[in-house]
């Protein structure tokens, strides 16, 4: 486990970006902080606001629709003061997970689409998400992730992670590789 643990700080020999994030979370509410992009959310139930270097002001919604399915909308104000709108959606079965994101630029008139899938058992998880320029009908490449969740206590996890992006050459680009730690004070069940 310390192994996993050392890979991201290994990762500067390598010439590997490395990009951390922490999240906070209590019974409604949460705090994530992402060095990618520099990005800040804050969330209430399924209510969320973000600030990055792109994002000037953003907020989405998130909710459970049913039997295993999620969706959710969003809009940005970005620092090119640019309007976009988002829509996503995405369902989980026993480990195994599909999702969909799609955002409109109307300041662009850009419409672009993310489609994924992934998996997680035991801890271990992976995926694979495609992006796309839709309205010039056009495939822009694919980020494939993988990572291990460690749950040191019920309410702290480390989750070591790695993602390595390809363009629409399926050229690798620039390997990134990272930390998430999950903070949670959630009150136990019935208490």
């Amino acid at each position: 486990m310390m192994l996993a643990l050392m890979l991201p700080m290994s990762a500067y020999a390598l010439g590997v970006d490395v990009l951390n994030d922490v999240t906070v979370k209590g019974n409604d509410a949460s705090l994530k902080v992402d060095q990618d992009g520099n990005e800040v959310t804050v969330g209430v139930g399924g209510l969320s606001f973000t600030n990055s270097d792109t994002v000037t002001f953003g907020i989405g919604y998130e909710t459970e629709l049913l039997f295993g399915l999620n969706g959710g909308t969003s809009y940005e104000f970005t620092t090119d003061d640019d309007h976009v709108l988002g829509l996503d959606t995405g369902a989980e079965f026993w480990g195994a997970n599909v999702d969909a994101s799609f955002a409109w630029n109307i300041s662009d008139t850009d419409v672009t689409a993310e489609l994924g899938t992934g998996y997680s058992v035991f801890g271990l998880d992976g995926s694979v998400t495609s992006n796309w320029d839709v309205d010039d009908a056009s495939y822009e490449g694919m980020d494939v992730t993988a990572g291990y969740t460690w749950a040191v206590t019920d309410s702290f996890s480390v989750r070591p992670n790695l993602t390595v992006p390809f363009d629409d050459d399926f050229e690798r680009g620039d390997v990134t590789a990272g930390v998430s730690i999950v903070i949670s004070f959630d009150a136990p069940a019935g208490g």
